[in-house]
């Protein structure tokens, strides 16, 4: 495959994707005012019980709950729409690469969600003006780049394992979503010495990609010089990044071969 292909088929998934982020107001509305509630409700709550420092905890969760939300709902699903509308069978026979079209819908994704994230981020400040005490701004775009790129792996693994599925996908959504969000600690450490959870849930909750990245984020975000500690979560990152990568590759892989054998992929279930 010339990589001129690849990266014309990169490039046309994330145009669509992003076009379609802000083609509908309603999406828009909630992309926004969703993660933004809910992060002034943990903020205003912080604040009524004296903890002023922990409204930071709430500004970042709205910022990564937004692109959480982007992961699960529209990352996961897609292929699963996709097959719905009778798109895959198109993907399928073209010649178009299904790594490029995974890398497209991520930073599609990720482009389409950043102005929601950035107003959230902007009004929670506004309103509450919580402390930050940065150690270092690079390590602080890394960490967050990072963080991205793992969630949105585990996104795109999704994505392979839901087109297996069917509308069963959109059920275990609603089933995965709080709970991993509470796990994952957006608006409250869920690991470490703040952590209200005993051991072995945080044990549990150091499996998920934005876990470990929340964890990161505040480290850099609130309490400096804590830099060994930061560089082992991003190596952490870095690695899960690439195996959920790999493995939604694989996953894809079994599937399209599976789907063009047996013509199961492009049937579409009512």
């Amino acid at each position: 495959m010339k990589p001129g292909i690849w990266l014309r088929v990169m490039k046309g998934r994330m145009m669509v994707r992003i076009w379609s982020q802000f083609g509908e107001y309603l999406w828009i509305i909630s992309n926004i005012g969703f993660p933004l509630l809910t992060s002034l409700s943990f903020a205003l709550l912080y604040s009524s019980v004296g903890l002023k420092s922990f409204t930071g905890f709430a500004v970042l969760g709205g910022i990564m709950v937004s692109f959480w939300g982007n992961v699960i709902w529209s990352m996961a699903s897609q292929f699963n729409w996709d097959k719905q509308e009778g798109l895959f069978e198109i993907y399928l026979v073209s010649p178009a690469p299904m790594s490029a079209i995974l890398i497209g819908m991520s930073l599609g994704g990720i482009i389409g969600t950043a102005p929601s994230a950035v107003l959230v981020g902007i009004s929670g400040y506004l309103l509450f003006r919580p402390e930050f005490s940065v150690s270092s701004v690079p390590a602080l775009i890394l960490t967050f780049v990072l963080t991205l790129a793992s969630i949105y792996a585990l996104g795109m693994m999704l994505s392979s394992l839901y087109l297996a599925y069917g509308r069963e996908a959109e059920t275990l959504n609603e089933v995965i979503q709080e709970p991993i969000s509470m796990l994952s600690g957006v608006y409250f450490p869920s690991t470490g010495s703040l952590s209200p959870f005993p051991v072995a849930v945080q044990v549990l909750a150091s499996l998920i990609p934005l876990t470990v990245g929340m964890d990161a984020l505040r480290k850099v975000l609130f309490f400096s010089g804590d830099n060994s500690s930061v560089a082992l979560n991003e190596f952490t990152l870095l690695v899960m990044a690439v195996i959920l990568l790999l493995l939604s590759l694989r996953i894809l892989k079994i599937l399209e071969e599976k789907g063009r054998r047996d013509g199961t992929l492009t049937v579409k279930i009512s």
